[in-house]
């Protein structure tokens, strides 16, 4: 994708034409709009400004993207902040959006959603926080709550820590994290105990100068290949088989080699 000089990649996702794509932000509020309604375009094309789509408000910016192709009663929809409060809403609540959208979640003060999954209700939920801990604990200890509910505490964060990572055991058993400066690893998932929400969690990625802080957490199967895209526009596509299975508090293996000032921006998982 080409983009502008102040612009970086953040979400890829994948979706179908006749699917429901909500769209949330920030400020915690859904937009809702069908796939074909969405521009296609070539691999380096710019695309559309996401205003052109959406009714979003001043300083709105989309955090988390998710395709829906139902909403029965297992449908669920789990939410975490970047202060580490959590939520869990019936998927139901958000089949009937309008043009300018609804509140997904009610934001305490200097709190910001940071992503979205769609679970089934029965899922273990892991949160990953900058300084390298994981959170792991069942879904169902989180109440199901109405829409403009503000949610629970998932996680003790310390000080100037933040959640960077919302994962689901229901896309796989292995946890695959990844540092600020590019080195990443994988870990079986019973490596990390389930705990009650919120709890402190445990050491997810050994912090040295070498690799940085933790930026990325994903639930894998081990098999898959992974997109990783930095704030340059810069893409790289390799395997999961090539990241050798190691334990909790271990730095891991470079993935990537970073530009000066370069950052990761996004990072997907995708069928090999």
């Amino acid at each position: 994708m080409k983009t502008k000089a102040d612009d970086d990649i953040k979400i890829l996702r994948h979706s179908r034409t006749k699917t429901d794509v909500l769209f949330f932000t920030n400020l915690g509020r859904v937009y809702h709009c069908r796939g074909y309604q969405i521009p296609e375009g070539n691999r380096t094309s710019k695309g559309v400004p996401i205003v052109n789509l959406l009714k979003l408000l001043p300083d709105e910016t989309v955090e988390a993207i998710i395709s829906m192709d139902s909403y029965g009663p297992d449908d669920y929809l789990f939410f975490a902040t970047t202060g580490g409060v959590v939520k869990r809403s019936p998927a139901s609540e958000f089949e009937n959006i309008n043009s300018n959208g609804k509140i997904a979640i009610t934001l305490r003060e200097g709190d910001s959603l940071l992503d979205v999954r769609h679970t089934n209700g029965k899922a273990i939920i892991s949160l990953g926080s900058s300084n390298g801990k994981v959170c792991s604990f069942y879904e169902n200890d989180v109440r199901s709550m109405g829409r403009t509910a503000s949610g629970v505490k998932g996680i003790e964060l310390e000080d100037n820590a933040k959640v960077v990572g919302l994962v689901t055991s229901l896309d796989g058993t292995k946890i695959f994290s990844l540092s600020e400066n590019g080195y990443g690893k994988i870990t079986d998932g019973t490596e990390y105990r389930i705990t009650s929400r919120g709890g402190k969690g445990v050491k997810t990625i050994k912090e040295t100068e070498k690799n940085g802080g933790l930026c990325v957490i994903k639930n894998v199967k081990g098999d898959e290949d992974i997109i990783l895209i930095t704030d340059h526009g810069t893409t790289i596509r390799t395997s999961l088989t090539q990241i050798n299975e190691t334990g909790r508090n271990t730095v891991g293996v470079k993935v990537i080699t970073l530009r000066d000032k370069e950052k990761i921006s996004s990072v997907s998982v995708l069928p090999s």
